[in-house]
């Protein structure tokens, strides 16, 4: 992880956030965006609920990332999301570790955050966006393995969506109860709370970086129960 960047962003205005984030992550990691050919988004919550086009869709037209003609010399930029509930940090991660080696470039763009999906909805929880740029040259924080557990998967609270006749627009409810897990932290290990999204995951997660020199394990349990642990190598 080249360089990043992270702020609590208000009910809405996630794209802005994240692509004021990517530009200082950018020029931070010493690149030009035209560098960079591979975007992922993690989150779950979007504006009025839209999953298509992908939101990184969105974040690789407005930083202009190869966005011309398809030929035969064209380069290219590869971006998309993943949705996994909280844990989409992780998934991402990985998702880009498994692809930018098979890629014709050495930089991929990790955007995380979640939109209060519309002004009609309770909205219960802290946005945070959070933008990294990552590169294979090894330099900064190296994650060296992602595992993942589903032993306590105990799937008791879900979010259901639907149309809401009252307000003619898109609306969502919590369905279930669950006991919340309480962040947790030691001295190479540190797990946030179970409610939070992945834009405040990642955020406490960096907050830490700077404070360790050796290795920290990221765990991330999401409402279901299932979890990831991210190893990060200093």
């Amino acid at each position: 992880m080249l360089s990043w960047e992270s702020k609590k962003i208000g009910y809405t205005g996630l794209l802005k956030s994240t692509l004021k984030l990517a530009k200082k992550a950018i020029s931070n990691a010493g690149i030009k965006p035209d560098e960079i050919g591979l975007i992922v988004h993690g989150g779950v919550f979007r504006e009025h609920f839209r999953t298509e086009p992908a939101f990184a869709t969105h974040i690789q037209g407005d930083l202009g990332i190869h966005c011309h003609g398809i030929g035969l010399d064209s380069q290219s930029c590869f971006s998309f999301d993943v949705t996994d509930g909280s844990c989409s940090p992780h998934v991402a991660i990985q998702s880009i570790a498994d692809l930018l080696p098979a890629l014709p470039t050495d930089y991929a763009l990790l955007c995380i955050g979640d939109d209060r999906p519309t002004k009609h909805c309770d909205w219960e929880y802290e946005s945070y966006c959070v933008v990294a740029v990552i590169g294979l040259s090894g330099d900064g924080p190296k994650c060296e393995s992602i595992s993942y557990d589903n032993s306590n998967l105990v799937p008791n609270l879900t979010t259901i969506g639907y149309f809401d006749k009252s307000v003619k627009g898109n609306n969502f409810a919590s369905a279930g109860t669950v006991e919340f897990l309480e962040p947790q932290s030691s001295k190479n290990f540190f797990q946030g709370h179970q409610n939070w999204l992945s834009g405040k995951h990642m955020h406490e997660f960096l907050q830490l970086v700077n404070k360790h020199d050796d290795t920290l394990e990221h765990c991330i349990v999401d409402r279901s129960g299932k979890s990831t642990t991210a190893k990060w190598v200093f």
